[in-house]
């Protein structure tokens, strides 16, 4: 009898440890950001403030209009200038998360 509970206890316990090491892996839906997808370079064109979005030149005469994470947006507005090179790393769904600045060749 004090086996089965012994090994019962044993199992419960690293069950538990096996969910919430999972669940710590799993980022959570609100607040805590994705593994970045893809690495985009390009030239600031212009910051949105009112909609959180940024103008990036990626190839000479496109320009594309992204949606900015607002920790990304205050990075950007605190020390990109309009004619900078940026570097971009998207989530998966396309939006900003970080920004790096005065990057690239």
């Amino acid at each position: 009898m004090k086996r089965v509970i012994l090994l019962l206890l044993v199992v419960l316990l690293s069950g538990s440890f096996t969910a919430a090491i999972a669940t710590a892996q799993i980022p959570a839906q609100k607040g805590t950001p994705q593994a970045p997808v893809k690495i985009v370079q390009g030239t600031l064109k212009g910051m949105d403030p009112l909609n959180k979005t940024i103008t990036v030149e990626i190839v000479e005469g496109q320009s594309v209009t992204l949606k900015v994470d607002n920790d990304a947006f205050v990075q950007v507005h605190r020390v990109g200038k309009k004619g900078e090179r940026v570097e971009l790393r998207l989530s998966g769904n396309d939006v900003v998360q970080t920004v790096a600045v005065g990057t690239g060749p």
